[in-house]
């Protein structure tokens, strides 16, 4: 079992003090039945013993096969436990580093990470629907990566590597500092989290510095509001991407990190996925509830 532990019984010690043991040779009769007497019961303590010995086998042996099937059932793994790393972090690094691109617009360089909103609605209007239709895959990033490029919108560039990718500032939310690029090439989607939780494991995947598909892994420090305070360093050019769990599912944008005398330490903060709602994306909490925290 995974929080108890079990022993098989043993057998109790006896230990008898002071006793005087008078050994008087017998003859004759008494002495036969005496002596059938002794053998017929040192058989039957030998078998009694034998039964003991094998029962108590049998006993280890069913001890042994209980917490082994306790093992297997009941110790949760990494994958399914939010405070611990996942179990094959490499695979979870990949899948995240495929889904975060590389914002650029003019001088300004950040990150972004790509979500499945599903287009825009049918009855949307035609320039709308014109511009889905041409950038269908949506990224989110800060709005203070892309401010330089809201009056020319398709100023703005994504990109992967060496692959530049077409793109179009489609939305931006300058009070809870976010932004909504949609660009043309189909690139991998991230999972949203649902409500953090202080503890939780917690990795940011960006372009620090010009470094691309860069790490940094910590936890969550605490929530207030739609802030995500997590230990995962962020540094300049961290700044739209993901900030996910150990599912790679994402608990937030990276936005900031609080550096000064009034703070003893760097806070790093990545607004949380509700703040997609106040301005960016038209959510419906009957849907999806994960979109919303309480």
């Amino acid at each position: 079992m995974a929080d108890e532990q079990m022993s098989a019984l043993g057998g109790l010690d006896q230990n008898v003090e002071g006793a005087t043991v008078i050994k008087q040779p017998m003859s004759g009769l008494p002495a036969l039945v005496l002596s059938i007497v002794a053998i017929l019961v040192a058989l039957s303590l030998s078998v009694a013993i034998a039964f003991l010995l094998f029962d108590d086998s049998e006993s280890d042996q069913s001890v042994a096969n209980i917490e082994s099937s306790a093992t297997a059932e009941g110790v949760s793994t990494s994958a399914s436990d939010l405070f611990a790393a996942p179990d094959d972090l490499g695979n979870l690094i990949e899948k995240v580093r495929a889904s975060t691109v590389t914002i650029l617009c003019d001088e300004s360089q950040g990150s972004g990470w790509v979500l499945d909103l599903g287009g825009v609605a049918d009855d949307s209007g035609e320039e709308a629907l014109k511009l889905d239709r041409k950038y269908p895959n949506e990224v989110i990033t800060n709005h203070h990566v892309i401010e330089d490029c809201v009056d020319t919108p398709r100023k703005v560039r994504a990109q992967t590597g060496p692959e530049e990718f077409d793109a179009y500032l489609y939305s931006w939310d300058e009070e809870n500092d976010l932004a909504l690029v949609a660009i043309t090439q189909n690139v991998p989607h991230l999972e949203v989290s649902e409500k953090p939780e202080p503890g939780w494991w917690a990795m940011a995947v960006g372009t620090p510095y010009g470094l691309e598909g860069s790490i940094s892994i910590g936890n969550v420090m605490n929530l207030e509001g739609f802030y995500v305070y997590a230990t995962s360093p962020l540094n300049s050019g961290n700044s739209g991407g993901p900030m996910v769990n150990s599912l790679g599912q994402v608990m937030g944008t990276s936005t900031a990190t609080l550096i000064g005398d009034d703070d003893p330490q760097d806070w790093n903060i990545a607004m949380g996925i509700p703040a997609l709602c106040e301005g960016i994306v038209i959510c419906d909490p009957t849907e999806d509830e994960s979109w919303f925290w309480e």
